[in-house]
């Protein structure tokens, strides 16, 4: 039981770490524009549909 929770605490850490770095600007260019946000979470969403998109069975 202290193995499993001791697992779960490191994939919620890391779970937590990916998402702060997620979320801090690529570059200087990035940090001072005010769309940062918007574009990089635009980046992110094709990301994950091209990851989606490629685990969907094709019409071949």
């Amino acid at each position: 039981m202290y193995v499993f929770s001791w697992l779960l605490s490191i994939i919620v850490a890391q779970f937590a770490t990916a998402t702060i770095a997620m979320a801090l600007p690529r570059s200087a260019a990035d940090e001072l524009s005010v769309s940062a946000p918007q574009s990089i979470f635009s980046l992110e969403m094709n990301r994950v549909d091209a990851i989606l998109a490629s685990c969907m069975p094709s019409d071949d």
